[in-house]
Protein backbone atom coordinates (compact mmCIF):
# COMPACT_ATOMS: atom_id res chain seq x y z
CA UNK A 1 0.00 0.00 0.00
CA UNK A 2 1.21 3.64 -0.28
CA UNK A 3 1.28 5.94 2.78
CA UNK A 4 0.73 9.82 2.34
CA UNK A 5 1.13 12.43 5.23
CA UNK A 6 -0.04 15.83 5.18
CA UNK A 7 1.97 18.87 6.24
CA UNK A 8 -0.69 21.77 6.49
CA UNK A 9 1.81 24.79 7.23
CA UNK A 10 2.94 27.34 4.53
CA UNK A 11 4.99 30.76 5.24
CA UNK A 12 1.44 32.15 3.21
CA UNK A 13 -1.34 31.34 1.39
CA UNK A 14 -1.41 31.60 -2.71
CA UNK A 15 -4.39 33.42 -3.97
CA UNK A 16 -5.33 29.89 -6.05
CA UNK A 17 -5.03 27.12 -2.72
CA UNK A 18 -7.50 25.27 -1.62
CA UNK A 19 -5.41 22.80 0.02
CA UNK A 20 -5.82 22.80 3.84
CA UNK A 21 -3.14 25.08 5.12
CA UNK A 22 -2.36 27.24 7.84
CA UNK A 23 0.08 29.88 8.87
CA UNK A 24 -0.40 29.16 12.69
CA UNK A 25 3.25 28.15 13.21
CA UNK A 26 2.08 28.39 17.44
CA UNK A 27 0.97 24.96 16.65
CA UNK A 28 3.47 23.40 14.84
CA UNK A 29 3.99 21.18 17.79
CA UNK A 30 0.89 20.32 18.72
CA UNK A 31 0.50 19.25 15.70
CA UNK A 32 3.28 17.13 15.20
CA UNK A 33 2.49 15.09 18.20
CA UNK A 34 -0.72 14.34 16.88
CA UNK A 35 0.54 13.13 13.69
CA UNK A 36 2.73 10.78 15.71
CA UNK A 37 0.10 9.74 17.84
CA UNK A 38 -2.20 8.86 14.57
CA UNK A 39 0.54 6.83 12.96
CA UNK A 40 0.89 4.83 16.07
CA UNK A 41 -2.87 4.23 16.39
CA UNK A 42 -3.34 3.14 12.52
CA UNK A 43 -0.21 1.51 12.27
CA UNK A 44 -1.57 -1.24 15.05
CA UNK A 45 -3.63 -2.32 12.54
CA UNK A 46 -1.86 -1.85 9.19
CA UNK A 47 1.51 -3.69 10.82
CA UNK A 48 1.38 -6.79 8.28
CA UNK A 49 1.01 -3.80 5.19
CA UNK A 50 3.94 -3.71 3.16
CA UNK A 51 4.40 0.43 2.55
CA UNK A 52 5.60 0.43 -1.22
CA UNK A 53 5.53 4.38 -1.18
CA UNK A 54 5.69 7.48 1.37
CA UNK A 55 4.49 10.80 0.32
CA UNK A 56 4.96 13.35 2.29
CA UNK A 57 2.39 16.34 1.09
CA UNK A 58 1.25 19.95 2.01
CA UNK A 59 1.34 22.36 2.66
CA UNK A 60 4.78 22.94 2.56
CA UNK A 61 6.65 20.04 4.00
CA UNK A 62 9.71 21.91 3.49
CA UNK A 63 8.58 24.88 5.17
CA UNK A 64 8.46 23.24 8.79
CA UNK A 65 11.98 22.72 10.45
CA UNK A 66 13.64 19.28 9.18
CA UNK A 67 13.54 17.73 12.13
CA UNK A 68 9.65 17.50 12.56
CA UNK A 69 10.44 15.56 9.23
CA UNK A 70 12.84 12.98 10.98
CA UNK A 71 10.82 12.13 13.49
CA UNK A 72 7.68 11.63 11.36
CA UNK A 73 10.23 9.26 9.85
CA UNK A 74 11.31 7.72 12.59
CA UNK A 75 7.62 7.39 13.75
CA UNK A 76 6.86 5.81 10.43
CA UNK A 77 9.41 3.11 10.91
CA UNK A 78 8.13 2.07 14.28
CA UNK A 79 4.54 1.36 13.59
CA UNK A 80 4.57 0.50 9.72
CA UNK A 81 6.81 -1.89 7.33
CA UNK A 82 9.30 -0.33 5.44
CA UNK A 83 11.14 -2.68 4.12
CA UNK A 84 9.93 -2.65 0.79
CA UNK A 85 9.94 1.33 0.51
CA UNK A 86 10.31 1.73 -3.04
CA UNK A 87 9.48 5.39 -3.77
CA UNK A 88 9.47 8.52 -1.10
CA UNK A 89 8.85 11.72 -2.30
CA UNK A 90 8.50 15.00 -0.14
CA UNK A 91 6.98 18.07 -1.71
CA UNK A 92 8.94 21.42 -1.23
CA UNK A 93 9.02 25.33 -2.24
CA UNK A 94 11.96 27.48 -3.71
CA UNK A 95 11.83 30.00 -1.25
CA UNK A 96 11.86 27.25 2.04
CA UNK A 97 14.19 24.18 0.72
CA UNK A 98 18.27 24.63 1.67
CA UNK A 99 20.92 22.30 2.02
CA UNK A 100 20.79 21.31 5.28
CA UNK A 101 17.16 20.12 4.58
CA UNK A 102 17.98 18.55 1.31
CA UNK A 103 20.92 16.46 3.01
CA UNK A 104 18.54 15.18 6.12
CA UNK A 105 15.97 14.25 3.14
CA UNK A 106 18.94 12.26 1.41
CA UNK A 107 19.82 10.34 4.53
CA UNK A 108 16.17 9.19 5.50
CA UNK A 109 15.87 7.98 2.30
CA UNK A 110 13.92 10.77 0.49
CA UNK A 111 14.30 9.24 -3.51
CA UNK A 112 12.10 11.73 -4.99
CA UNK A 113 11.59 15.69 -4.99
CA UNK A 114 8.53 17.44 -5.80
CA UNK A 115 8.79 21.05 -6.20
CA UNK A 116 6.09 24.11 -6.71
CA UNK A 117 7.32 26.49 -9.43
CA UNK A 118 3.57 27.11 -11.15
CA UNK A 119 5.36 29.06 -13.45
CA UNK A 120 8.46 31.37 -14.33
CA UNK A 121 7.27 34.70 -14.66
CA UNK A 122 7.67 36.81 -11.86
CA UNK A 123 4.60 38.66 -12.44
CA UNK A 124 2.33 35.96 -12.60
CA UNK A 125 4.13 34.37 -9.55
CA UNK A 126 3.50 38.01 -7.32
CA UNK A 127 0.29 38.64 -8.51
CA UNK A 128 -0.94 34.77 -7.10
CA UNK A 129 0.95 35.52 -4.05
CA UNK A 130 4.03 33.22 -4.39
CA UNK A 131 6.25 33.86 -1.75
CA UNK A 132 9.31 33.35 -4.29
CA UNK A 133 10.12 34.69 -7.64
CA UNK A 134 12.17 32.68 -11.02
CA UNK A 135 15.40 33.53 -9.47
CA UNK A 136 14.55 31.70 -6.23
CA UNK A 137 13.11 28.93 -7.97
CA UNK A 138 16.11 28.72 -10.03
CA UNK A 139 18.57 28.30 -7.39
CA UNK A 140 16.35 26.04 -5.59
CA UNK A 141 16.06 24.01 -8.48
CA UNK A 142 19.68 23.47 -9.08
CA UNK A 143 20.17 22.78 -4.99
CA UNK A 144 18.07 19.69 -5.61
CA UNK A 145 19.13 18.74 -8.58
CA UNK A 146 22.82 18.27 -7.21
CA UNK A 147 21.36 15.98 -4.52
CA UNK A 148 18.53 13.95 -6.75
CA UNK A 149 18.08 12.78 -10.03
CA UNK A 150 13.88 12.40 -9.24
CA UNK A 151 12.58 16.03 -9.38
CA UNK A 152 8.93 16.57 -10.31
CA UNK A 153 8.17 20.13 -11.37
CA UNK A 154 4.84 21.77 -10.98
CA UNK A 155 3.16 24.44 -13.29
CA UNK A 156 0.10 25.27 -13.48
CA UNK A 157 -1.67 26.85 -16.43
CA UNK A 158 -4.39 29.66 -16.71
CA UNK A 159 -3.01 31.90 -13.99
CA UNK A 160 -3.37 35.35 -14.80
CA UNK A 161 -1.58 37.23 -17.19
CA UNK A 162 -0.65 34.02 -18.82
CA UNK A 163 0.26 33.81 -22.45
CA UNK A 164 2.53 32.06 -24.95
CA UNK A 165 5.51 34.14 -23.60
CA UNK A 166 4.92 32.77 -19.92
CA UNK A 167 4.05 29.17 -21.48
CA UNK A 168 7.16 29.79 -23.83
CA UNK A 169 9.46 30.46 -20.85
CA UNK A 170 8.27 27.50 -18.77
CA UNK A 171 8.84 25.09 -21.48
CA UNK A 172 12.69 26.64 -21.92
CA UNK A 173 13.28 25.44 -18.52
CA UNK A 174 11.92 21.93 -18.73
CA UNK A 175 14.24 21.55 -21.91
CA UNK A 176 17.06 23.11 -20.21
CA UNK A 177 16.99 21.60 -16.64
CA UNK A 178 15.34 18.02 -18.07
CA UNK A 179 13.29 17.59 -14.76
CA UNK A 180 12.27 13.76 -15.03
CA UNK A 181 8.52 14.11 -14.33
CA UNK A 182 6.05 17.65 -15.11
CA UNK A 183 3.16 18.06 -13.62
CA UNK A 184 0.88 20.33 -15.73
CA UNK A 185 -2.12 21.60 -13.85
CA UNK A 186 -4.97 23.42 -15.46
CA UNK A 187 -5.99 26.02 -13.08
CA UNK A 188 -9.77 25.48 -11.72
CA UNK A 189 -10.85 29.25 -10.12
CA UNK A 190 -14.51 26.97 -9.45
CA UNK A 191 -12.98 26.57 -5.93
CA UNK A 192 -13.81 28.82 -3.02
CA UNK A 193 -10.50 30.92 -2.73
CA UNK A 194 -8.87 34.91 -2.30
CA UNK A 195 -8.31 34.25 -6.18
CA UNK A 196 -12.40 33.40 -6.85
CA UNK A 197 -12.93 36.47 -4.51
CA UNK A 198 -10.91 39.00 -6.27
CA UNK A 199 -12.28 37.74 -9.91
CA UNK A 200 -15.72 38.23 -8.87
CA UNK A 201 -15.22 41.52 -7.86
CA UNK A 202 -13.07 42.66 -11.22
CA UNK A 203 -9.91 43.05 -9.51
CA UNK A 204 -7.99 39.88 -11.38
CA UNK A 205 -8.91 38.32 -15.14
CA UNK A 206 -8.00 35.02 -16.38
CA UNK A 207 -6.67 34.63 -19.66
CA UNK A 208 -9.86 33.61 -22.17
CA UNK A 209 -10.82 30.38 -22.30
CA UNK A 210 -9.77 30.04 -26.06
CA UNK A 211 -6.27 30.91 -25.85
CA UNK A 212 -6.24 28.59 -22.48
CA UNK A 213 -6.85 25.86 -25.19
CA UNK A 214 -4.21 26.94 -27.60
CA UNK A 215 -2.10 26.68 -25.09
CA UNK A 216 -2.78 23.37 -23.88
CA UNK A 217 -2.52 21.95 -27.13
CA UNK A 218 1.06 24.28 -27.57
CA UNK A 219 2.05 22.46 -24.50
CA UNK A 220 1.18 18.37 -25.35
CA UNK A 221 3.14 19.28 -28.35
CA UNK A 222 6.26 20.90 -26.68
CA UNK A 223 6.32 18.63 -24.14
CA UNK A 224 6.10 15.32 -27.23
CA UNK A 225 8.66 17.13 -28.99
CA UNK A 226 10.94 17.04 -25.67
CA UNK A 227 10.28 13.43 -25.22
CA UNK A 228 7.70 13.83 -22.50
CA UNK A 229 5.54 10.62 -22.31
CA UNK A 230 2.13 11.91 -21.02
CA UNK A 231 0.71 9.07 -18.64
CA UNK A 232 -2.13 10.91 -17.05
CA UNK A 233 -4.41 13.87 -17.59
CA UNK A 234 -2.04 16.22 -16.43
CA UNK A 235 1.30 14.23 -15.83
CA UNK A 236 4.34 13.62 -18.13
CA UNK A 237 7.62 11.70 -17.42
CA UNK A 238 10.86 10.49 -18.79
CA UNK A 239 11.35 6.90 -19.28
CA UNK A 240 10.65 4.65 -16.19
CA UNK A 241 9.78 8.08 -14.57
CA UNK A 242 6.07 8.17 -13.42
CA UNK A 243 4.78 8.37 -10.05
CA UNK A 244 4.11 5.28 -8.73
CA UNK A 245 2.66 6.88 -5.31
CA UNK A 246 -0.20 8.65 -7.39
CA UNK A 247 -1.19 5.51 -9.21
CA UNK A 248 -2.51 4.35 -6.17
CA UNK A 249 -4.77 6.55 -6.18
CA UNK A 250 -5.51 6.08 -9.94
CA UNK A 251 -6.16 2.63 -9.72
CA UNK A 252 -7.74 2.77 -6.41
CA UNK A 253 -5.47 0.60 -4.67
CA UNK A 254 -4.68 0.68 -0.83
CA UNK A 255 -3.65 3.78 0.79
CA UNK A 256 -3.72 5.45 4.12
CA UNK A 257 -3.51 8.85 4.86
CA UNK A 258 -2.22 10.62 7.92
CA UNK A 259 -2.84 14.29 9.23
CA UNK A 260 -5.34 16.93 8.87
CA UNK A 261 -7.77 16.52 5.60
CA UNK A 262 -5.63 13.69 5.27
CA UNK A 263 -8.05 10.17 3.08
CA UNK A 264 -6.95 6.45 3.18
CA UNK A 265 -8.74 3.88 1.19
CA UNK A 266 -8.40 0.18 2.87
CA UNK A 267 -10.02 -2.94 1.15
CA UNK A 268 -13.57 -1.26 0.61
CA UNK A 269 -13.24 1.29 3.19
CA UNK A 270 -12.71 5.47 2.47
CA UNK A 271 -12.26 7.98 5.52
CA UNK A 272 -11.46 11.88 5.23
CA UNK A 273 -9.68 13.22 8.47
CA UNK A 274 -11.20 16.57 9.89
CA UNK A 275 -9.88 19.62 7.59
CA UNK A 276 -9.87 21.58 10.87
CA UNK A 277 -6.41 21.81 12.38
CA UNK A 278 -7.10 22.60 16.07
CA UNK A 279 -10.15 19.46 15.83
CA UNK A 280 -7.53 17.29 14.30
CA UNK A 281 -5.07 18.29 17.65
CA UNK A 282 -8.12 18.03 19.50
CA UNK A 283 -9.18 14.64 18.82
CA UNK A 284 -5.85 12.88 18.26
CA UNK A 285 -4.82 14.49 22.33
CA UNK A 286 -8.30 12.33 23.23
CA UNK A 287 -7.20 8.82 21.90
CA UNK A 288 -9.87 9.82 18.90
CA UNK A 289 -9.25 9.05 15.61
CA UNK A 290 -9.96 12.83 13.31
CA UNK A 291 -12.47 11.39 10.78
CA UNK A 292 -14.50 14.02 9.36
CA UNK A 293 -15.92 10.92 6.96
CA UNK A 294 -15.87 7.47 7.08
CA UNK A 295 -18.00 4.44 4.55
CA UNK A 296 -17.71 1.12 3.52
CA UNK A 297 -17.86 1.04 -0.65
CA UNK A 298 -19.76 -1.16 -1.80
CA UNK A 299 -19.19 -3.24 -5.16
CA UNK A 300 -20.62 -1.16 -7.68
CA UNK A 301 -19.12 2.12 -5.89
CA UNK A 302 -15.51 0.68 -5.68
CA UNK A 303 -16.23 -0.42 -9.19
CA UNK A 304 -16.87 2.99 -10.25
CA UNK A 305 -14.32 4.59 -8.16
CA UNK A 306 -11.69 2.75 -9.81
CA UNK A 307 -12.82 3.38 -13.36
CA UNK A 308 -13.41 7.13 -12.37
CA UNK A 309 -9.61 7.35 -11.50
CA UNK A 310 -7.96 4.91 -13.68
CA UNK A 311 -9.31 7.03 -17.21
CA UNK A 312 -7.14 9.67 -15.93
CA UNK A 313 -4.56 7.50 -17.15
CA UNK A 314 -3.87 7.46 -20.63
CA UNK A 315 -3.49 3.70 -20.82
CA UNK A 316 -6.63 3.47 -18.28
CA UNK A 317 -7.22 -0.12 -16.68
CA UNK A 318 -7.29 -3.23 -18.78
CA UNK A 319 -10.73 -5.52 -19.09
CA UNK A 320 -9.38 -8.24 -17.23
CA UNK A 321 -7.92 -6.54 -14.14
CA UNK A 322 -11.24 -5.06 -13.19
CA UNK A 323 -13.01 -8.45 -13.74
CA UNK A 324 -10.08 -10.10 -11.25
CA UNK A 325 -11.31 -7.35 -8.34
CA UNK A 326 -15.56 -7.16 -9.34
CA UNK A 327 -18.03 -9.78 -10.77
CA UNK A 328 -18.08 -9.75 -14.48
CA UNK A 329 -21.62 -9.03 -14.67
CA UNK A 330 -21.04 -6.09 -12.61
CA UNK A 331 -18.17 -4.74 -14.73
CA UNK A 332 -20.36 -5.92 -18.27
CA UNK A 333 -23.17 -3.60 -16.93
CA UNK A 334 -20.90 -0.56 -15.72
CA UNK A 335 -19.24 -0.59 -19.43
CA UNK A 336 -22.40 -1.28 -21.38
CA UNK A 337 -23.38 2.22 -19.76
CA UNK A 338 -20.19 3.88 -20.10
CA UNK A 339 -20.26 2.99 -23.78
CA UNK A 340 -23.84 4.26 -24.20
CA UNK A 341 -23.21 7.34 -22.48
CA UNK A 342 -19.81 8.28 -23.44
CA UNK A 343 -19.38 6.82 -27.53
CA UNK A 344 -15.94 8.85 -28.76
CA UNK A 345 -15.01 9.83 -25.52
CA UNK A 346 -13.99 6.39 -23.57
CA UNK A 347 -12.43 3.86 -25.98
CA UNK A 348 -13.51 -0.01 -24.36
CA UNK A 349 -11.97 -2.54 -25.90
CA UNK A 350 -9.23 -4.94 -23.40
CA UNK A 351 -7.91 -1.77 -21.93
CA UNK A 352 -11.00 1.18 -21.13
CA UNK A 353 -9.37 4.10 -21.22
CA UNK A 354 -10.23 7.90 -22.91
CA UNK A 355 -9.99 8.95 -26.20
CA UNK A 356 -8.18 12.16 -27.30
CA UNK A 357 -11.64 13.55 -27.38
CA UNK A 358 -12.01 12.15 -23.75
CA UNK A 359 -8.86 13.56 -22.63
CA UNK A 360 -9.46 16.99 -23.96
CA UNK A 361 -13.07 17.08 -22.42
CA UNK A 362 -12.50 14.88 -19.35
CA UNK A 363 -14.14 16.75 -17.22
CA UNK A 364 -17.82 16.15 -19.07
CA UNK A 365 -16.88 12.50 -19.10
CA UNK A 366 -16.35 12.37 -15.49
CA UNK A 367 -19.40 13.77 -14.57
CA UNK A 368 -21.07 11.50 -17.04
CA UNK A 369 -19.63 8.30 -15.52
CA UNK A 370 -21.78 10.00 -12.39
CA UNK A 371 -24.63 9.32 -14.26
CA UNK A 372 -24.41 5.36 -14.43
CA UNK A 373 -26.40 3.33 -12.08
CA UNK A 374 -26.08 -0.10 -10.35
CA UNK A 375 -27.86 -3.44 -11.84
Amino acid sequence: MAVYLHIPFCVKRCLYCDYVSTTDFSLKEEYFNALYKEIALKGEKLKDRKVRTVYFGGGTPSFVEEEFILQTFRTLQGHMDLSNLEEFTIEVNPESVDEKKVQLYKEIGINRISIGFQSTSDKILKTVGRAHDFNKGLKSYELLASFYDNINVDFILGLPYENFETVNSNLEFIEKMKPSHISYYLLDSSHNTPLKHFLEIKEMKLPEDDLVDELLDYIYDQLEKLEYNRYEISSWSLPNKECIHNQFYWYNLDYVGFGVSAGGHINNERYVNTSDVKAYITKLNDDELPYDTKNVNDEFTELLETLFMSLRLTRGITYDSLVKRFSKSLVDSVLNQTKNNLDGYISIDDSIKLTTKGLNFSRYVFEKLLEISSI
